[in-house]
């Protein structure tokens, strides 16, 4: 995304996704020491978004992806991308796509005996993630850009849960819709100070003028915007798959190396 254009994004891509990927390289490198790192994506704009992040990420270490595999958009056929990916032998992979494709990844790669370690954005959509790939999932670690909805303890996330039990009583918390309820905190406040006579282009000036606003998320996560910066947020939480739940990484020390 261009900074300087008509565009601002909250929790949105592609911005946080270099935030998610440079979180993970980060610590695959440093506290891991994993070295040979892999991409299977799909073949998409997002998925080559997601690539360049990782790219990037890794040429601050003079390094570079040791293998890439690519799948179809909107199919499962994974199978000749992991292949490709599997030949190197690499450590660890980011798997880039929504979750049907990326649980498909997982569980073929398993039943076939290797078994790196598998990381993913927050696109993927954790709870359908999990559900889809079922035992399979337990290991992956997936970055998110909100804390996650089990923090009570935050004002934003406890008028989340709130709003979800009165208009939404059949629906469960996910990391998804709490992202969705950011952007219409987000966008309410964006109008609330453009005024009357709402434009575009007042919408965004007001937008702009938000220099780290609380809105309730923690005290790491301010929201902040300027003419150059249209990120809102730059927090990124790591959580890894146990026991059937995405729950926040203490330590990626604590990650074992795949094989």
């Amino acid at each position: 995304m261009n900074p300087s254009s008509a565009t601002l994004s909250t929790c949105g891509r592609p911005i946080t996704t270099y935030d998610e990927t440079r979180e993970q390289i980060e610590n695959v490198w440093n506290a891991l020491g994993i070295r040979e790192i892999g991409v299977i994506y799909q073949d998409d704009a997002f998925g080559k978004t997601v690539l360049d992040g990782v790219k990037l990420a890794l040429s601050k270490h003079n390094a570079a992806p040791v293998a890439l595999g690519t799948f179809p958009r909107g199919t499962v056929d994974v199978t000749a991308a992991i292949q490709q990916v599997r030949a190197v032998k690499p450590n660890a992979v980011v798997v880039v796509g929504p979750y049907r494709p990326v649980a498909e990844v997982v569980k073929q790669a398993h039943a076939a005996g290797w078994s790196p370690l598998f990381l993913t954005v927050s696109f993927v959509g954790t709870e359908a993630f999990i559900q889809a790939a079922g035992k399979d999932a337990e290991g992956t670690v997936i970055t998110q850009v909100v804390p996650p909805y089990s923090r009570t303890d935050l004002p934003g996330v406890a008028l989340y849960l709130k709003a979800i039990k009165q208009y939404y009583p059949d629906a469960q918390p996910n990391f998804v819709s709490l992202e969705g309820f950011v952007d219409a905190m987000v966008l309410v406040e964006g109008i609330k100070r453009a005024g009357k006579n709402l434009t575009r282009e007042k919408l965004i000036d007001a937008l702009e003028s938000i220099h780290g606003l609380d809105l309730g998320l923690g005290h790491t996560m301010r929201l902040s915007y300027s003419p150059t910066d249209h990120s809102g947020f730059g927090t990124v939480y790591a959580t890894v798959v146990q026991g059937g739940a995405a729950v926040v990484l203490g330590s990626w020390k604590n990650l074992k190396n795949g094989k």
